[in-house]
């Protein structure tokens, strides 16, 4: 039975507290709220001191009256702490008992106690049991420190006497201490209650108001100013002091009203009342007296009896732990919210993490308060314009001119090879209209090869595969389909699909048997017969003419009837007619635009009209023709000197002086301004036509500086230029004349290049033999050519798909590109993986981070727990301690 009369205390006292802390919680949530007074000298001993002790120095004896003409002496002596006859001030906490108190020394008229704390605490009410109680006394309390000292209550028996200068009665304001009756018998004791609630009870204000200033205190005082008025005792006289029986300062940790109950912090736990506030209201520090670290959208105030002034969350979206007020952003805001959230994360900014970094744009799979929201800008810094940002809505990058894509990664169609020396981003496709494939892009992205349309090969798709024709139809090369037998190749006329038809064959395919051929050089006449060619042959193709019509069949630069002759643009030593200089073909369209003006003028002045001003004119306008004819024949040798054209600008100065002087009044058909700018316009061709002269003449001569191959160059590209003006030329045989000085003039610079042309041919034969290229193409392809392929003559593709090495599934890799092959291959199936073990990561960090997020949360809460337990084992330390004194007490009456 024993335990269970011991249970009824304890549920005597949960059952007493269980609705005040109900109704607490309930007005916590309403308003202010406080934590409820202990004493503070409890487990603070060492903080309160007295200025005057008896008997700490030496014993000390005192004598107080005992009976109505006898007195009582004692001794003091304070030297040892626990001495039954010591009297110091730790004896005037509750837990020394009533059988211990504080004395100070004899006559000293003002002692203090004081009570130095380490923080800020409220003050609630001061008990004071006195066992000799003073005749005046005042109560002080610092907010400093102890720096500083303000006056709560004077008390005194008589204040007029005492206090001369404070008035009586009830306080009207915060600074307004007045001086209330001190009641006490100076012999038997007595007990003064001072109440900060009471204190304040006169002034018009709230109990928050009250507390918040009358209550917070970092040191108190007690001032005894007059010693008690103890009356003789026959011829002896009484000693005068203070004693204190018992000293409760009742408080509580200081919260502005937003907490209502108080945890330790650091060594308080041997304390009744710890120093740091469990704050709520979403409150922080040890007095709440900031807003916590999230929630600081409004300003923070302490907490008023009906309105708990509780701080407001900021909206950081999830990317922030703590914000600060701004009193600007709050009042632009209308008073809406000024919280700034502090050191966004997950690559946002903004006051409330809003937006995310310059460099990052919004993921829209996830929602704002995800920590992936912004992911980085993924842009190609080749294709990226230098110092542009994605949007940060989109992520699309800003890119250069020729690129697409989000991340600025691609080429658009039509161009190629990306890259970022390139401030277009990517080149121009340089692709054949004729042979690429028009339903695609026309070349592809990464390496600038064009889409070639079937049978059509080359980097720009510009010519037919071997074996085919027709690249101009737009739908690819057709085959040539050379008969085996009637053809001397498979390879045909890319242009006309003609086959080389062996002799008795004939038609486009060489299919076709034919009646018997002439021999070379002989045609088939009217008779049926054979007969031989009328045509020099040494300007004559091999076959030496048309055989079913006898006309000559003249190489390239021989002409005339018997192809004796040579063309235009060829000089005029038979045989072979070579290719006039390049320079000729520069001023042969000069010399025909300058004939064609000189016939116009001529005309114009054929039909001048009959008149006084004939005879003067003729004369002048003779001359002037001469002139014209002279540069003309200057102009007509292409291979002319500095002087030649030095005489055609003399010449051309003269027709233009000769021009000036005829006689303005005649009126032409023709405009006179008309002539003028034709003059202006032949002076401007001379001008050309001098440049051009010494363009090409540097160049000849520093071609002549140069190795074989840029002679042999210089003479294969004056042979191209050749061949076309001899097309263009063909049908004007009266300018040869003009141009066979010309061709002597060429003359020696062929017997210079005949030497070259001989070492060239040399060269070119020994090119046809050697080298073989045929083990290198082997080792690069993988392939087993076994045909042989010099720089002259190398049949068929260099690396053949049917010619190469197949490797795989066992078999071995042998030459560059299958090797190089089979290593693309192994980097794409590695790129696979990389991106699959990437995923495989990035989940492994989100399951990792959300982990940790639990494992804080854990923490949290268990550190909280942690707090309660140990704000419930303090509270359950009092209330064990309170019940004893309750028992003692009880125990103490009922004996």
């Amino acid at each position: 039975m024993e335990p269970r009369c011991q249970l009824w205390p304890w549920a005597v006292l949960v059952l007493l507290a269980a609705p005040g802390l109900l109704a607490a919680q309930r007005a916590c949530s309403q308003g202010a709220c406080y934590p409820a007074p202990g004493d503070l000298l409890l487990g603070r001993a060492p903080h309160l001191r007295a200025s005057s002790t008896c008997g700490l120095s030496k014993p000390e004896t005192y004598c107080t009256p005992h009976g109505q003409w006898n007195m009582k002496c004692c001794r003091c002596d304070s030297r040892l702490p626990h001495s039954y006859s010591g009297h110091r001030v730790e004896n005037v906490l509750s837990s020394a008992g009533r059988a211990r108190w504080w004395q100070s020394q004899n006559g000293v008229e003002r002692v203090s106690l004081q009570l130095d704390l380490e923080q800020m605490f409220q003050l609630d009410s001061i008990v004071l049991h006195f066992r000799s109680p003073p005749a005046a006394m005042l109560i002080e309390r610092s907010l400093d420190g102890g720096r500083t000292w303000q006056v709560l209550q004077y008390l005194a028996s008589d204040c007029a006497t005492a206090f001369p200068r404070v008035p009586r009665g009830s306080p009207e304001g915060w600074q307004d201490p007045r001086c209330q009756e001190l009641r006490g018998h100076p012999v038997h004791g007595g007990t003064v209650k001072f109440s900060v609630q009471d204190l304040g009870s006169t002034i018009s204000s709230s109990y928050s108001q009250v507390i918040g200033r009358l209550g917070p205190f970092t040191n108190l005082r007690i001032n005894f100013t007059e010693l008690p008025h103890i009356p003789r005792q026959g011829y002896h006289s009484p000693s005068t002091f203070y004693a204190v029986t018992e000293l409760q300062v009742l408080g509580s940790c200081f919260c502005h009203g937003h907490a209502e109950r108080c945890g330790p912090a650091g060594d308080q736990h041997s304390t009744q009342v710890p120093g740091h506030c469990v704050c709520q209201h979403n409150t922080a520090g040890p007095h709440c007296e900031r807003c916590a670290a999230l929630f600081n959208a409004r300003p923070w105030a302490p907490a008023e009896d009906s309105d708990p002034h509780a701080c407001q969350r900021c909206d950081c979206n999830g990317h922030s732990s703590s914000c600060h007020f701004d009193p600007e952003l709050y009042q632009a805001s209308g008073g809406a919210s000024g919280g700034v959230c502090d050191s966004c994360q997950h690559n946002t900014e903004g006051n409330n993490c809003e937006r995310c970094k310059t460099g990052y744009f919004r993921n829209p799979r996830r929602e704002l308060s995800h920590p992936e929201a912004c992911l980085p800008c993924e842009c190609d810094p080749d294709g990226t314009v230098p110092g542009s940002v994605c949007d940060p809505g989109t992520g699309r990058c800003v890119c250069k001119d020729n690129v697409q894509g989000d991340r600025c990664h691609l080429c658009k169609p039509g161009f190629a090879q990306l890259a970022g020396a390139n401030p277009a981003g990517c080149r121009t496709c340089t692709c054949n209209a004729l042979g690429t494939r028009q339903d695609t892009v026309p070349c592809d992205g990464d390496t600038g090869s064009c889409f070639c349309l079937p049978n059509v090969v080359g980097s720009d798709c510009g010519q037919c595969a071997a074996g085919h024709w027709g690249l101009g139809s737009g739908q690819g090369c057709q085959p040539c389909a050379c008969h085996p037998r009637g053809s001397h190749s498979p390879h045909c006329n890319q242009f006309t699909g003609q086959c080389p038809c062996r002799d008795g064959f004939t038609g486009q395919t060489c299919s076709a048997v034919g009646q018997q051929q002439c021999p070379p050089r002989h045609y088939r006449d009217a008779r049926g017969g054979c007969t031989e060619c009328d045509c020099d042959f040494q300007g004559t193709e091999e076959a030496g003419c048309d055989r079913a019509t006898g006309r000559c069949l003249c190489r390239a630069g021989a002409a005339g009837p018997r192809c004796d002759q040579c063309q235009r643009g060829h000089c005029s030593s038979q045989p072979g007619c070579p290719p006039c200089h390049p320079c000729f073909h520069t001023y042969d369209g000069d010399i025909e635009r300058l004939r064609q003006r000189q016939a116009g003028l001529a005309n114009a002045t054929a039909r001048l009209p009959a008149g006084t001003g004939g005879s003067q004119l003729g004369p002048r306008l003779s001359r002037a023709q001469g002139n014209l004819q002279q540069a003309l024949g200057i102009l007509g040798h292409p291979a002319g000197t500095q002087q030649g054209l030095a005489q055609v600008g003399s010449a051309l100065a003269a027709v233009r002086e000769q021009v000036r002087g005829i006689n303005p009044d005649l009126h032409f058909l023709d405009d006179t301004a008309s002539l003028s700018r034709e003059l202006a316009a032949l002076n401007s061709s001379l001008f050309v036509t001098s440049s051009q002269y010494q363009s090409k003449k540097s160049q000849f001569e520093t071609s002549r500086s140069t190795d074989l191959s840029g002679a042999f160059q210089t003479i294969r590209s004056a042979y191209r230029s050749s061949g076309s003006a001899s097309s263009l030329a063909a049908g004007a045989p009266g300018l040869l004349a003009q141009a066979r000085e010309s061709r002597r003039s060429a003359a020696g610079l062929q017997g210079d290049l005949a030497g070259d042309t001989a070492k060239l041919l040399a060269l070119k034969g020994e090119l046809a033999s050697a080298p073989d290229l045929t083990p290198v193409i082997n080792q690069v392809c993988g392939g087993a050519r076994v045909e042989p392929c010099t720089p002259a003559r190398c049949q068929g593709l260099l690396c053949p798909r049917d010619n190469s090495s197949v490797c795989g599934a066992g078999r071995p890799c042998h030459g560059l590109f299958p090797l190089a092959r089979g290593a693309l291959a192994a980097a794409e199936r590695a790129a696979k993986e990389f991106s699959s073990l990437s995923t495989r990561l990035r989940d492994t960090a989100q399951l990792i981070q959300t982990t940790e997020l639990s494992a804080s949360q854990i923490q949290s809460s268990t550190r909280r727990l942690a707090e309660q337990l140990g704000l419930s084992r303090t509270r359950l330390q009092g209330d064990v301690r309170r019940a004893r004194q309750l028992l003692q007490r009880l125990r103490a009456s009922l004996a």
